[in-house]
C-alpha cells in the first residue's frame, strides 16, 4: 500500500482496518481492465443470485453501492471528521460490502493518493467508512443504497451471527453482516459493552449465548473484557478514538 502511494496513516486499529478502502485501490491496480468491481469483506455474505445482483447495479449505472450511515452528530466519528468535511458535506457508509464502477475507484485512488502527498496538513485522517461516501458524494458520483437491492435487516456491525445458525433465504437478495465463526462469534459478544456491563445480570443475554459454549470462556476472560471496554469508554468520556 505504501508503495502505491498511500499514507502510513491511521487513527485506531491498523493501517488496513482503518483504510479498508485501501484494499481496493491495490485490486484495481493489479486488473485494472474491469468496468465494476463488487468487494464483499470475509465476515459478509450475500445470498441470492449474484449474477444477477451484479446485472442490476449496472443496469442502474451505479459508480458506488454500499449501505448508508447517519454520518449525524450522534455517529461516534462525526466530531472528529467535521474539520475535514465541514458544512454538511460528511457522508459515512458500512462498507462490508461495496460495488464500485471503475471511474469511481480512479477517483476515490487519486484523493487518498493527493492526501497522502499533503499528509501534514490532515490533521485527523479520515476513517475509510466516511472517506469513501464522503468523496463520492463530493465527486458527484452516483451513491445507491445497498438496500435497493435486498434485504439489509441483519446487515450492520451488530449483533453477530454465527456461522453455524445461518440459514439463508430461498429466493431475493440478503446482505448479511457480521457472520463468524464460534472464536470470532463469542469474541465480538465480549466486546460489547451493552452485552459485558449486565454479564453479571440473572438470565442476561451474554449468559444465555455463552451457555451455548461450555468451557469456551474462562472468568478471566470476562473479566478483561468488562476491564477494556471500560477503559475504552473512558478514552471515548476524554475524546479520544
Amino acid at each position: 500500500m505504501l508503495a502505491l502511494g498511500f499514507a502510513n496513516r491511521f487513527e485506531k486499529g491498523s493501517l488496513l482496518w482503518w483504510n479498508a478502502d485501501y484494499t481496493h485501490y491495490q485490486v484495481q491496480s493489479r486488473i485494472p481492465d474491469y468496468d465494476y468491481y463488487l468487494f464483499v469483506e470475509y465476515d459478509a455474505c450475500i445470498a441470492g443470485d449474484g449474477t444477477r445482483l451484479l446485472a442490476d447495479m449496472i443496469a442502474d449505472e451505479a459508480d458506488f453501492v454500499s449501505h448508508p450511515l447517519d454520518a449525524g452528530p450522534a455517529w461516534y466519528w462525526h466530531r472528529f471528521h467535521t474539520g475535514i468535511y465541514p458544512a454538511g458535506q460528511l457522508r459515512a457508509s458500512l462498507n462490508c460490502i461495496s460495488f464500485f464502477s471503475r471511474r469511481a475507484l480512479t477517483h476515490l485512488a487519486q484523493r487518498r493518493r493527493a492526501m497522502s502527498a499533503n499528509m501534514d496538513e490532515t490533521g485527523f485522517w479520515p476513517l475509510g467508512e466516511a472517506f469513501v461516501a464522503s468523496e463520492v458524494a463530493a465527486a458527484d458520483l452516483t451513491f445507491i443504497p445497498l438496500a435497493r437491492y435486498g434485504d439489509v435487516s441483519r446487515y450492520s456491525w451488530f449483533p453477530p451471527i454465527l456461522s453455524t445458525d445461518l440459514v439463508l433465504p430461498q429466493s431475493g437478495h440478503t446482505f448479511l453482516h457480521p457472520v463468524l465463526d464460534q472464536k470470532r462469534y463469542i469474541a465480538s459478544l465480549l466486546r460489547q459493552t451493552h452485552f459485558v456491563r449486565h454479564y453479571f445480570m440473572r438470565g442476561s443475554m451474554l449468559r444465555r449465548e455463552l451457555r451455548r459454549f461450555p468451557g469456551a470462556v474462562s472468568r478471566r476472560q470476562l473479566y478483561r473484557a468488562a476491564m477494556l471496554r471500560a477503559a475504552e469508554r473512558l478514552r471515548q468520556i476524554c475524546g479520544n478514538p
